[in-house]
């Protein structure tokens, strides 16, 4: 009898040892508020952490001191990548009355001449938007919003045609109403956009556009004084060593755009990379080596995990984004479906989250996670949900911190350190996929046509 109970509890020990353990990643981020803390410092004592600039430097600093306090040897390590700089840029309607309008200029703008000319309506600004317009030397007004049954142009397309047709500049409607604005690059490749291009409010460009519809020929005066500049930054880095050389790599941008603090996009991300770095210090045995990056330079191209994937991506066998990543409710495992069991399983085990989506596999690029996907390695994003008023303000003025729910923060640290302490531990056979399974499965879902318009495709 006593030999049966010794064999049930030896059986059962792993069992007990993992739930015991779980259940301490999973109570103790509810226990701190270091990654608020941390997520609020970098928001209201450094701001738009546009990469390159002295704001960014100063969050990359906050993150250092208070890894430093609370034990974590974080690290930088530099990359070179295209920056860009905005300048203090004009636009104003001059005609029919002086009116300045609210603006963003577009990422890698470049110094022009001064500008003043008509603005024309282009619709959507495809090719055959231009087939009875003269817009040289003039101002082209288009549509931001995708249009029915068609191909979504991206701006960066919208541009390149505006300034094969002649034109001197280019005004992207936002589709939101309310004066927001929506900031973004005008390119992939860090080059300098062939005319100005700048993102205008709803309101400011329906007002130009009543006003060509009555035949009114708005006058517009436009300088763009921002700069493209080569630049140097860093991506943070922490490591946990885990038995094996092969290691997980949890990343999140800490770059924003420069006209907000960024707080939903993306300190939400970089807090709960913080808090997941603390709760997951607190063991050391892992198979896997876990490394926390915060990378930089997204927001104008994926610098920052483009050069850290052609630096370290050998030694990477999966890796996580957190881009925006709310109140979680799912795992998105981007096309790598094998992962599926593994995750229906641990899902299952974890009944105190409200995981609604469940296990979805729906890839998507434009973030940190698209050059190890482009590498085949397996990469992961977390499904959360966030209220209207979160994302809103995306890539506009509005992303302060007073936007963000801080309850998701912490149940997102404590959902993805289950997550992960159990990959790292308990998985045994991540898989990458070659460059053929690669192109297929990016060809299945949908996402070829898109990466060829940005010129990302590299599979031919």
């Amino acid at each position: 009898m006593k030999y049966i109970n010794f064999l049930f509890l030896f059986i059962s020990l792993p069992l007990f040892s993992w739930q015991g353990e779980v259940n301490n990643l999973i109570s103790r981020p509810y226990l701190s508020n270091r990654h608020i803390e941390f997520l609020q410092r970098i928001c209201d004592e450094a701001g738009g952490r546009l990469a390159g600039t002295w704001e960014n430097e100063k969050a990359l600093s906050i993150l250092k001191e208070m890894a430093k306090e609370d034990g974590l040897d974080v690290r930088f390590e530099q990359f070179q990548f295209p920056g860009w700089l905005r300048g203090n840029d004009s636009l104003f309607s001059l005609k029919p009355r002086f009116k300045e309008l609210r603006c963003v200029g577009l990422g890698y703008n470049a110094p022009s001449e001064p500008i003043e000319a008509e603005v024309v309506y282009a619709n959507f600004g495809y090719t055959d938007n231009y087939e009875t317009l003269d817009v040289r030397n003039k101002i082209v007004l288009v549509n931001q919003e995708r249009p029915p049954n068609r191909e979504e142009l991206l701006r960066y397309e919208a541009i390149e045609i505006a300034s094969k047709k002649g034109a001197k500049a280019i005004l992207f409607i936002n589709n939101k109403n309310g004066g927001l604005l929506l900031a973004g690059v005008g390119n992939f490749q860090g080059t300098p956009n062939p005319i100005p291009a700048f993102s205008i409010t709803y309101e400011d460009g329906q007002y130009l556009l009543r006003l060509i519809r009555k035949g009114i020929k708005p006058i517009v005066f436009v300088k763009s004084n921002s700069v493209c500049v080569q630049s140097t930054s860093h991506n943070a880095i922490y490591t946990i060593p885990g038995k094996l050389k092969q290691k997980i790599v949890v990343g999140a941008h800490i770059d924003s755009w420069d006209i907000s603090q960024g707080a939903v996009d993306n300190g939400v991300g970089s807090a709960v990379l913080y808090g997941l770095a603390l709760n997951l210090s607190q063991y050391k045995d892992y198979k896997y080596t876990i490394e926390f990056v915060w990378f930089n330079a997204e927001e104008l191209g994926l610098w920052g995990s483009k050069r850290y994937v052609e630096k370290h991506n050998k030694d990477v066998v999966l890796a996580i984004n957190l881009d925006m990543p709310g109140d979680p409710r799912g795992i998105n495992l981007m096309g790598f479906d094998y992962l599926r069991p593994f995750f229906d399983s641990t899902l299952a085990k974890i009944k105190g989250f409200n995981l609604e989506n469940g296990v979805q596999n729906s890839p998507w690029t434009n973030s940190d996670h698209m050059y190890f996907m482009f590498e085949g390695i397996p990469s992961l994003t977390m499904l959360g949900w966030m209220e209207e008023s979160m994302y809103r303000h995306y890539h506009d003025f509005g992303d302060y911190f007073d936007k963000v729910n801080k309850n998701y923060i912490t149940n997102a640290i404590a959902f993805l350190s289950v997550v992960i302490y159990s990959l790292a531990n308990d998985f045994n056979d991540f898989k990458r996929l070659s460059r053929e399974e690669v192109k297929n499965l990016l060809k299945k879902h949908n996402l070829e046509s898109r990466l060829r318009k940005q010129k990302e495709w590299i599979f031919d």
